[in-house]
């Protein structure tokens, strides 16, 4: 039994008093990890306590399996129309089935009420279906319902709460990002043609592919990850099959397991790649479109974004993929080789737009357009609201046209983060200096580290000499993550004098 959030109620709730208004055809909006299967549940158990029944219609035919699960254990009998697997009979209160399905078999008739999963992905199919049963209701659902001309097929929308409300509650995990060699991504996008693609107004795939699939921008990834991944189970988003396997071979000549999927990958084989990845003994799955829907694997807490792409809604599809809760699982950390951060933001930043009317002016997508572009910090490469002078990662202050760089009094707030967060409460420059000795004599190092990190944590601090006698500190997290940034910092630099010289 799921039971439902006070957020989920009042979905249900406003889809009821939608249809009351006279809307049989509506979008529910709720974020990656707000329960949308749940939702749907839900609704068809409320309609089965009527005597009606429900269709529940998803776009790909492996999905079919994961939402009868779901309605399974909510105690509900399902039927499945999908291919060779069909069966269901008229006491069946719930029909999962796949669209593609549905356009060769038809729909059973005797349904009352038909839910849309990932209603952004609309198909001709599911456009006859609602012309055939004009006189049932709909309900689409979709984290990001942004397709063009979505709006008439539907007349309503109901949002649930953002991903910002749900992470300040603990349903998503915070994020952190970082956007290595942002200026290289922009270069080898020069030139690429966009036009009308599966995702929309995009790049063409082919030339995107010849565009990211060169050995310097594979290779970063790999030396990235190795740098900055922190050994997560990883999931890698390419443009294509062979961009997708030139990522795999690089990691796999690293000596990082990692294995690609695509649409042709046997299913038996998937089923095993997944179970390996959700074991840990696969570390890192790169792939092509078949991540970034309806992949259920919540232990994912490092994404990297290897496909740029002018589509929002196809960046917070794919950035959904980290940001589930997992046991153990404190926040997710983003590689973006991509620029799509820099260009959209990051998950907290996303507020579900109106729906789209086609070719009649959006306000909402010239609002969107119209938004600062995110930034990428010169140092350490993480990713920055536009307004940010502080990094929130290396804790250097970026440069401001006009003024001097001074250091700024109060909290560090980690890009991503939704709460005050960063420095821990009464951190001072003291405190700070015995969470650096603790670090830097754990590591090996001098303990005249302590004195040069603090002086760079805050700039004319006075750092006595008597603080050597402190007694060391346990470093904080976010200490200990500032300390890392700042040794790369300080090693690059360290590495392009030595260049140079």
């Amino acid at each position: 039994m799921y039971d439902l959030h006070d957020f989920q109620q009042q979905l249900i709730a406003d889809l009821g008093q939608g249809i009351l208004q006279g809307h049989r055809r509506q979008v529910c909006g709720l974020a990656t990890g707000g329960g949308k299967t749940v939702v749907a549940a839900h609704l068809g158990r409320r309609a089965a306590a009527k005597g009606k029944r429900m269709l529940f219609v998803v776009d790909r035919i492996e999905l079919c399996g994961q939402a009868a699960e779901t309605f399974h254990e909510m105690g509900l009998s399902v039927g499945i129309l999908r291919g060779e697997d069909t069966a269901y009979t008229r006491q069946d209160e719930i029909v999962v089935a796949s669209i593609q399905t549905i356009r060769s078999r038809s729909a059973p008739d005797w349904m009352d009420l038909c839910i849309i999963d990932e209603c952004h992905v609309l198909h001709a199919a599911h456009i006859h279906l609602m012309a055939d049963w004009a006189d049932k209701v709909f309900i689409g659902l979709s984290a990001t319902p942004m397709r063009k001309g979505l709006g008439l097929h539907f007349t309503h929308l109901v949002r649930g709460p953002s991903i910002r409300e749900l992470t300040d509650r603990g349903f998503l995990v915070p994020v952190r990002a970082f956007a290595p060699q942002a200026d290289a991504i922009l270069t080898a996008l020069d030139g690429v043609s966009c036009g009308t693609t599966t995702a929309g107004f995009d790049y063409q795939e082919n030339e995107l592919g010849a565009a990211m699939n060169r050995k310097e921008l594979v290779g970063d990834i790999v030396t990235t990850w190795q740098e900055r991944g922190e050994e997560r189970p990883t999931l890698c988003f390419a443009v294509n099959i062979a961009h997708s396997k030139s990522i795999r071979d690089d990691f796999l000549a690293a000596g990082v397991r990692a294995e690609h999927l695509d649409a042709y990958t046997d299913p038996s084989a998937r089923r095993e790649i997944i179970a390996g990845f959700k074991a840990g003994e696969i570390k890192l799955l790169t792939s092509v479109n078949v991540l970034g829907t309806g992949f259920n694997v919540p232990d994912a807490a490092c994404l990297i974004l290897a496909r740029p792409t002018l589509s929002e809604a196809l960046h917070i599809q794919q950035c959904g993929r980290g940001i589930r809760t997992a046991t153990g699982k404190t926040d997710c950390l983003i590689l973006d080789h991509s620029g799509n951060c820099l260009k959209h933001g990051l998950p907290h930043h996303f507020v579900v737009p109106d729906l789209d009317l086609g070719d009649a002016p959006d306000p909402a997508k010239k609002k969107r357009k119209e938004k600062a572009p995110f930034i990428a910090c010169k140092s350490c490469g993480a990713v920055m609201d536009p307004d940010e002078v502080t990094c929130p990662q290396c804790g250097l202050d970026r440069p401001v046209s006009g003024s001097r760089i001074t250091y700024r009094e109060g909290k560090l707030v980690e890009f991503g983060s939704t709460g005050a967060g960063g420095q821990d409460a009464g951190e001072d420059p003291a405190t700070f200096y015995r969470m650096a000795m603790s670090y830097v004599l754990a590591h090996g190092k001098n303990p005249g580290r302590a004195y040069h990190l603090t002086q760079a944590r805050y700039p004319g601090a006075r750092v006595p000499w008597s603080w050597r006698n402190l007694p060391p500190l346990d470093p904080s997290p976010e200490v200990a993550r500032w300390i890392r940034n700042r040794n790369l910092h300080d090693h690059i630099r360290w590495q392009h004098g030595r260049g140079a010289a």
